[in-house]
Formats: C-alpha cells, sequence, structure tokens
C-alpha cells in the first residue's frame, strides 16, 4: 500500500487501513467560565488537560454507536488508536491554554501539528480532529478535520467545523460538540467532500 493513498482512495478504496487516531487538545484554547458547571468545581487548565482530554477521547473510544464515526466516514472497519494522541495532549501547556479570542487556526498550522506525529507502526489512512478551541462564552466549539496519508504526513482532506456543545455536567457539555462535528460530517460533510475531492 505504500505511499500510495490519495484523496480519492479515501471514497473509493476500501482495501486500506483507516484508523482513528483521536482528538488532538494540544493547540486548543478555553474561551470563557469553564466553572459554572456544577460538577466541575474550580476549573483549571490542569484539570482540563488531566481530567477532561482523556475523558472525551475515552467517550469517543468506548460509546462508538453515539459517536458513529464509521458511519460518518463510511468505514465500517475503521480501526481505532488514540495512544499517541493520549500522549500529545499530556503535554499541552497550561500557561497558553486559557485566552479571550479565537486562534482561528490555518490548515498550515494543522499540518505543523501533524508533522509533531510520529504513526510509528500504522498503516494506510488516518482520521485526527484538532481541538482549536472551546468557547464557553458564544457556547460553541471548533475541530479542525484532517484525513491523513500516515506514510507521508499529507492531508488528504481538511476542514474547520463547528460544534453546539449540549449535555448535563461539563464533560458531557463538550462531548456534545464533538458528537455534532461527526453527524455534520455524516449529514452533509461527507458528500461535500466526495465532490470535492473524490476525483481522479
Amino acid at each position: 500500500m505504500g505511499n500510495t493513498q490519495t484523496a480519492y482512495d479515501v471514497f473509493t478504496a476500501n482495501n486500506y487501513p483507516f484508523t482513528w487516531l483521536g482528538i488532538d487538545y494540544t493547540q486548543v484554547k478555553l474561551i470563557g467560565n469553564f466553572s459554572q458547571f456544577k460538577d466541575a468545581g474550580d476549573v483549571s487548565p490542569s484539570s482540563m488537560k488531566n481530567r477532561y482530554f482523556p475523558a472525551w477521547n475515552n467517550l469517543v473510544l468506548n460509546e462508538r454507536p453515539k459517536y458513529n464515526l464509521q458511519a460518518a466516514f463510511r468505514k465500517e472497519n475503521l480501526q481505532y488508536d488514540i495512544s499517541e494522541v493520549t500522549a500529545k495532549n499530556a503535554t499541552a501547556r497550561l500557561e497558553e491554554m486559557e485566552v479571550y479570542n479565537n486562534p482561528n487556526y490555518t490548515q498550515e498550522k494543522i499540518q505543523e501539528i501533524i508533522n509533531t506525529y510520529s504513526f510509528q507502526g500504522k498503516e494506510g489512512v488516518g482520521i485526527l480532529f484538532v481541538a482549536e478551541a472551546l468557547n464557553k462564552s458564544a457556547e460553541e466549539a471548533y475541530y479542525h478535520v484532517a484525513v491523513i496519508n500516515m506514510a507521508t504526513k499529507e492531508i488528504l482532506i481538511y476542514d474547520r467545523l463547528r460544534g453546539e456543545p449540549g449535555g448535563i455536567g461539563l464533560r458531557n457539555y463538550w462531548a456534545g460538540s464533538i458528537r455534532q462535528v461527526i453527524e455534520t460530517i455524516e449529514a452533509k460533510r461527507y458528500k461535500a467532500w466526495k465532490a470535492m475531492y473524490a476525483k481522479k
């Protein structure tokens, strides 16, 4: 299989491994008052990194019918491996996490983040969400969706999607934004990507 994966292959080939890599929170920005949640107490960047980054990734991993990536990406045999994302998230810089404005990352910024990954031992196509901002004031979150050729680290498909949070408690509230992004991909964006990218 080597380096042959292209954006076209994402929509037409079933003989390539497809792997969910998780949600990268290394560059996420927190905007607004997160301590408004009764279950959360005094929410600090440290608690977000140590408690909630793993919790959100584990939710997607453990509640697959609810966070239905297989349906969103039309890949019944999707593999899951969040080991590298988990290690990356543990290195997030706390002093740069709380800000007042959305950073509006570019695709080039997302590529820089992907370039730091090793993808060691993995083949085929990887699917990574890079969290940009959790904005409590605006009640929205932004995620960059990157479908990656793991052999070359090239982004094959890219999109920046908005998710509205919702749910009881801090964990479930922001998990709602992840679920909405996945549902948006399934209902709308996959078809749009196919029209845009599935060309020889």
